[in-house]
């Protein structure tokens, strides 16, 4: 395939087509929407520190159980909301097989609270109402059939669990383990499949464990991306230990038997054995069911929490000097460069490794405190950066930030780490809308810079936005602004590039190719590429070399993504008639590999594993598709449906003549982007 020809492209629609998807990213919600309740610092709850729970903490708390070490008695409750996970693929019904297959006797009594799901892939459990089953060895036995049909993300629900087993079932030891998806600090627990709505926040479990009254050994999460600060400190109140996994966890979930077989034969086992078994069955079980799965999962000792928000602290104390001194570059780094989890959509950054990249004074106190607290942890070998516990840090959906301000106020957290995040908040609000309002647009324009001030409108209303603190960067913004040179493209002879210098370079997070295919109406949106070059100038080459991704010799619209680990990215598909997003991952050899499919859930909910994919299920792949004056229309099929054949890969091939639209897409460090100038490209065959 030769070239044809090439030009620039700068005609009047191309500026309109930029500002629609410029203003996608940097606007999306709209000052029309709802603003979440205000925080009121003077009306939160006492602090951790006031709790006992923290502040300067040289020492453990004394624990909530005691081990007897003979005539110990253990109860397991398991929190099963089945939701699609049990109707979909029986993974509930799974697990309950593997409780059954454990050496059970009369030191354990182990519960099961059911509902949530439409169906259920066994003969007995009911989904027209919630029950509670006692899992007896090869076998479980009803003891409640009639509990109504209660939401299983009500608070009131779980609290009402708890406490019937804590009377009908006393015991020195329990165990609560929260059997669901999983959304972090920010979205909670639980996706109720017959209910809907909502997921049970962290403040909420919270409410719902202290009206229920009993104490436990460990708290566990059969869920994704809990295992948070945020998350542990509401624990603290309840338990001595969590299990959770920082991760989206893959859809196997923990392995049962031998940990339960564990406590029948030792009711006085000590916890952190119990915890070592649990860690380490579920990263070798899901490893050997698919070595590809990204396995992440830490016990937390809870005693430790308070020492480790007092460290956490310390810590944001000099990081929030470095941001009040100008110097917040450094810190706004560090987050880039440091392990995210759920695919950055969760706004949760593993702490050590934050700790680790920052290097400021506080960071080495913080480090140690991490690793006294993550007793044990694993991940599978596909996994860097993972210390076993992470932490919030708003930075991709800042407006989620009010409720999270709320939730700290009801579980008690107060002190230097929250004013770090407001003022981190803050910067970055000041980033967006500064940098945000001009140069981007105005660069392909009339190449003058706007005077056009901010507008705060969007923020106005939220509690912890100061525009004083935000207005007192402005020069700091207008240096890491981009001029109209940065954004023209040079003709270079076989390629187009993009001057950057060192100081541009220093605040780039990321830098992609988005590629749109002209089909005589109107432009096909392909997808991204993360690929890029530089030439000896350091200067970004703009270019396209005519191949695009492939599946089953049709051209996919594909977004590829990067981290430490691996490169993967994500086709938008029906899947069988259901919209998903198939996740495509490059093995050493270079083939991308379709590993599964993600399914969308409306309450921040992240899929506990994968959708498979099988021989002859019927794939349509959808695109989005804009005019020519840059409106975006709606997605369409692109292509024939075709039935999917698992020796295929994905593979880079010619993508057919025609004229193809390039961008390339810089982040920066204050999460905007911008679109250097496009370039129209023609290909003949």
């Amino acid at each position: 395939m030769q070239h044809k020809g090439r030009k620039l492209f700068r005609h009047v629609w191309g500026l309109g087509f930029i500002i629609v998807l410029l203003s996608g990213w940097l606007y999306g919600c709209s000052a029309e929407e709802d603003t979440p309740p205000a925080y009121a610092e003077d009306e939160a709850a006492s602090s951790y520190e006031e709790n006992g729970q923290g502040g300067a903490v040289s020492e453990k708390r004394p624990k909530w159980t005691e081990i007897k070490g003979s005539d110990d008695k253990f109860t397991i409750m398991v929190y099963m909301c089945g939701t699609d996970l049990e109707s979909n693929f029986g993974a509930a019904t799974a697990d309950i097989l593997e409780m059954c297959e454990a050496d059970i006797n009369d030191n354990v009594d182990i519960l099961l609270y059911t509902g949530g799901t439409n169906v259920w892939q066994n003969s007995v459990i009911s989904s027209g109402t919630n029950q509670i089953w006692q899992v007896v060895h090869e076998g479980i036995v009803c003891v409640e059939e009639d509990m109504g049909a209660n939401p299983m993300t009500d608070p009131e629900t779980l609290s009402a669990f708890v406490s019937y087993c804590g009377e009908h079932y006393p015991a020195n030891r329990n165990a609560l383990i929260l059997w669901d998806h999983g959304g972090g600090a920010l979205y909670g627990y639980g996706s109720d499949e017959i209910f809907g709505g909502d997921s049970m926040q962290i403040n909420e479990i919270d409410r719902a464990l202290e009206e229920a009254g009993v104490k436990f050994d460990f708290i566990g999460f059969d869920a994704c991306l809990m295992a948070t600060v945020e998350t542990a400190c509401m624990a603290d109140h309840h338990a001595d230990y969590m299990i959770g996994s920082e991760e989206v966890e893959p859809g196997l979930g923990w392995f049962y038997t031998n940990w339960i077989t564990m406590i029948c034969e030792d009711a006085s086992v000590p916890t952190e054995e119990i915890g070592k078994m649990i860690v380490d069955d579920f990263v070798r079980v899901c490893g050997e069911e698919n070595p590809d799965d990204e396995c992440t999962l830490s016990m937390i000792d809870l005693t430790e929490m308070g020492r480790v928000y007092s460290s956490l602290c310390a810590f944001s104390a000099n990081a929030k000097e470095q941001l009040d001194g100008n110097d917040f570059r450094v810190v706004f780094r560090s987050v880039g460069d440091t392990k995210a989890f759920g695919d950055d959509s969760y706004d949760t950054i593993d702490l050590m490794h934050f700790a680790e990249n920052c290097d400021i004074d506080g960071s080495e106190g913080l480090i140690d405190a991490v690793e006294r607290a993550v007793v044990y942890s694993a991940n599978s070998a596909n996994v860097l950066h993972a210390n076993g516990l992470m932490v919030y840090l708003p930075y991709n959906d800042i407006y989620a930030f009010d409720n999270m301000l709320e939730i700290y106020g009801d579980i008690g957290l107060a002190g230097e780490y929250i004013e770090f995040i407001r003022a981190f908040a803050n910067i970055v609000v000041g980033g967006q809308s500064y940098i945000g309002s001009n140069t981007p647009i105005d660069a392909l324009s009339d190449g003058e810079e706007s005077d056009t001030m901010p507008d705060f409108s969007d923020w106005s209303g939220y509690s912890w936005f100061d525009e004083d603190y935000v207005s007192g960067y402005a020069d700091s913004y207008e240096e890491d602004t981009y001029g109209d040179e940065v954004l023209t493209v040079d003709d270079r002879g076989d390629f187009f590039a993009l001057a950057l210098s060192d100081e541009d370079w220093e605040i780039i997070n990321s830098i992609e190719m988005q590629l749109f295919y002209d089909d005589g109406e109107g432009y096909i949106d392909l997808g991204t590429d993360n690929y890029f070059d530089v030439d000896d100038d350091g200067a970004l080459m703009v270019d396209y070399d005519g191949l695009w991704f492939t599946l089953e010799d049709q051209t996919a619209p594909l977004y590829v993504s990067v981290t430490d680990e691996y490169v993967e990215g994500y086709i938008p598909c029906e899947l069988n008639g259901e919209y998903v997003n198939l996740v495509v991952l490059w093995d050493e050899e270079g083939r991308g590999i379709i590993t599964g499919a993600v399914r969308f859930y409306d309450n921040g909910m992240s899929m506990k594993g994968l959708l498979p994919v099988k021989d002859g299920d019927e794939i349509q792949f959808l695109c989005d598709y804009y005019t020519y004056d840059g409106e975006y229309d709606d997605a369409y099929y692109l292509g024939d449906a075709f039935l999917y054949d698992s020796s295929a890969s994905v593979a880079y091939e010619p993508s057919g003549a025609g004229d193809y639209l390039l961008y390339y897409c810089i982040t920066d460090i204050y999460n905007n982007t911008y679109y250097v100038e496009p370039v129209l490209l023609t290909f003949a065959e």
